[in-house]
């Protein structure tokens, strides 16, 4: 419920995306690699994948239901989905079939998109007319979970993928490559344009496809002075949307670690947010990060107990198995001792 995501390209043009995943129950997580032909049957409507993808699944058995979460697919289009709260508009499953649609559910909508195309542009293009999404409760959560989508590419670009209108899906370019929750993502660009006015020289016209450019060293702003601290998705959105435009340029190797510094800026430890409701108080947390570096399609994640990185890499789809794979990223925290030394040469303890 507190998810953001940040996507960064580095010095050399290449992109990178990570995101956060917030909730406030335990869920199955697994890394996964799902080839082609491979039928998720027990989708709303069962559908076979017409690409191979990796990324994390979860659910409440990922063996029984695997939903992708976040992950890459054969073509390099990347991303992940994010809880939508009640800006959604799903519908009833007899009109959906009656229009010549398929119906999914909420939850289903990142696997779908995935599995499905191989650009961006095929995305805007074909998905209000090939899907819709139901309001039939599923297995997860009881409901048709509520979720909005951000995707990127090879070249950088990113889009907005939300069912927020009748029958179909709202797309937006992202121009600045960050992403949370619940508003609308238009609402968010023009609540930080408000935000940017306040706090530099800068002037917007408030078009949605607008660019929103990085702050060079010596361009005055006050930076994060005065922006809400708190977890709410607006806030989250500015501080990572702030975080990133006042981060340096730094070379492939480097980009993927400071999308993960960025990130920290709106990690959720457990306590912090606390949501009230009738019976009960629930308390979501940064349950893991993942990573992609888009270009070498090479997933990395870690977990709120145990930060040591794990990678899993998409290698030759030739090679996968017929048959989709489960990877664990979830092990007990483990400590490395600090390693003895009586000499080193310069730069050799240095950060």
């Amino acid at each position: 419920m507190a998810c953001t995501g940040i996507g960064l390209t580095s010095k050399q043009g290449n992109p990178f995306w990570a995101r956060t995943q917030d909730f406030e129950q335990h869920f199955e997580y697994s890394g996964v690699k799902i080839p082609k032909g491979y039928t998720f049957s027990s989708a709303f409507t069962p559908f076979k994948s017409e690409k191979f993808v990796m990324g994390i699944v979860w659910a409440n058995d990922v063996r029984e239901a695997p939903v992708i979460l976040d992950g890459i697919n054969e073509d390099g289009i990347c991303g992940g989905s994010f809880y939508f709260d009640h800006f959604y508009k799903y519908s009833d499953t007899d009109s959906i079939t009656k229009s010549g649609k398929t119906p999914i559910r909420g939850e289903e909508l990142c696997t779908w998109i995935l599995t499905h195309y191989s650009s961006l542009d095929e995305i805007k293009n074909n998905l209000s007319n090939d899907i819709e999404i139901t309001n039939e409760p599923g297995p997860m959560m009881g409901m048709s979970v509520p979720q909005h989508c951000v995707f990127n590419d090879e070249t950088g670009r990113s889009i907005v993928v939300e069912p927020s209108v009748n029958h179909g899906f709202s797309f937006f370019e992202n121009p600045l490559g960050v992403f949370t929750n619940a508003p609308t993502f238009d609402w968010h660009l023009s609540n930080l344009k408000t935000w940017l006015e306040r706090i530099s020289k800068r002037t917007y016209s408030y078009d949605v496809n607008e660019p929103i450019n990085s702050f060079n060293l010596d361009e005055f702003t006050t930076g994060l002075v005065g922006i809400p601290a708190d977890y709410k998705p607006e806030s989250r959105f500015l501080r990572a949307s702030m975080a990133k435009l006042l981060s340096i340029k730094v070379d492939d190797e480097d980009t993927l670690n400071q999308i993960f510094q960025l990130l920290t800026t709106v990690n959720t430890p457990k306590g912090l947010l606390r949501i009230h409701q009738e019976k009960e108080v629930l308390v979501p947390w940064t349950q893991y990060t993942s990573g992609y570096d888009i270009k070498n399609k090479k997933l990395y994640a870690y977990t709120y107990d145990n930060q040591n990185l794990k990678v899993l890499e998409y290698g030759d789809f030739k090679d996968w198995s017929k048959e989709i794979e489960y990877y664990t990223f979830i092990s007990p925290r483990k400590a490395e001792p600090f390693t003895k030394i009586s000499d080193w040469k310069t730069g050799d303890i240095t950060l």
